[in-house]
């Protein structure tokens, strides 16, 4: 998918200042120069040519008209090679023409794209916020290259108190990382997906992430929606909203879902809350959590998971 191979070669890049030549752009180099996410500019002025067992550096001279460039042969006096104008073509990254076509796709609407996109410099940026479904809720959608490389980085900027809890990070494959604030990532090929009319996106997928479902849930009728605290269980019939320490709780249980189970004192150690279920959660708290038989002080989330 046309979205991948463009995030892919922005991870390969050195510098997304360098400029790049047709070879370091997967074969995609005419459909990114139509969509403009790439800009020609320029040229290169020698390259270098195999001699013997080593390479020499020779200069060249461009024909427009022809659109070829030709160097003398070092090794073959008088030989002049012709070779197509594309193969030295510089090519400038384009980054926001491309950003601008991901927020188009994803319709964030005009008055929740970010006024200013780069969070970390040539590592994460913010495209804007994605309405949730039919809510009046938001919840921010990143880009990240070469997220696994920035940890220290991308987790103070993550935490920061100025940027919602609950998006998305769309990377250029799958990476397995926990990020703070409940954030999640996606490789981007998952997402924007090829319909046969053109390219668009997964909207279940998208509803299943902000939701807070693992994209690989089998139910995705059980979320938690850890901005506003709602839970839902399929062993219950209605959500349930928490609050405060509850809400804290919930969201350690619902992150810890795919576990065996959780030791209380452990929760109590990171979420400051009660002792114990029922005094955090009052005498319904087993209509949530299940104690583990033969493991004193262990639950787990009564999920179908």
């Amino acid at each position: 998918m046309l979205h991948s191979e463009y995030l892919l070669v922005l991870e390969r890049a050195r510098s997304l200042e360098k400029r790049l030549l047709a070879d370091e752009l997967r074969g995609q180099a005419a459909a990114f120069l139509s969509r403009r996410w790439m800009v020609a500019d320029g040229h290169l002025t020698s390259i270098l040519v195999p001699v013997l067992d080593s390479d020499q550096e020779v200069e060249v001279e461009i024909n427009d008209d022809r659109q070829t460039y030709f160097y003398r042969s070092p090794s073959c006096r008088g030989r002049v090679v012709t070779r197509p104008l594309s193969d030295i073509t510089l090519y400038a990254i384009n980054l926001d023409a491309w950003m601008d076509d991901v927020c188009d796709l994803l319709e964030i609407e005009l008055s929740r794209r970010a006024r200013s996109r780069e969070v970390i410099a040539e590592r994460l940026w913010h495209l804007g916020d994605v309405r949730v479904g039919q809510t009046h809720r938001f919840a921010p959608i990143y880009l990240a290259r070469r997220l696994p490389s920035s940890a220290a980085d991308w987790q103070h900027a993550l935490l920061s108190a100025k940027r919602p809890s609950q998006g998305i990070v769309l990377t250029a494959h799958d990476v397995d990382i926990e990020l703070p604030n409940s954030h999640q990532t996606c490789g981007i090929g998952r997402l924007l997906v090829d319909s046969g009319d053109g390219i668009t996106y997964d909207a279940d997928l998208l509803h299943r992430l902000l939701k807070g479902t693992g994209a690989d849930a089998d139910d995705p009728d059980e979320y938690f929606d850890a901005d506003i605290g709602e839970l839902k269980l399929a062993c219950v019939a209605e959500p349930k909203t928490f609050k405060g320490k509850q809400k804290d709780v919930i969201a350690m249980f619902w992150k810890a879902r795919q576990q065996h189970s959780l030791k209380w004192a452990e929760v109590v150690t990171r979420t400051s809350c009660q002792k114990d279920p029922d005094s955090v959660f009052g005498s319904e708290w087993s209509r949530w959590l299940e104690r583990i038989e033969g493991q004193r002080g262990h639950y787990r989330l009564r999920t179908r998971q």
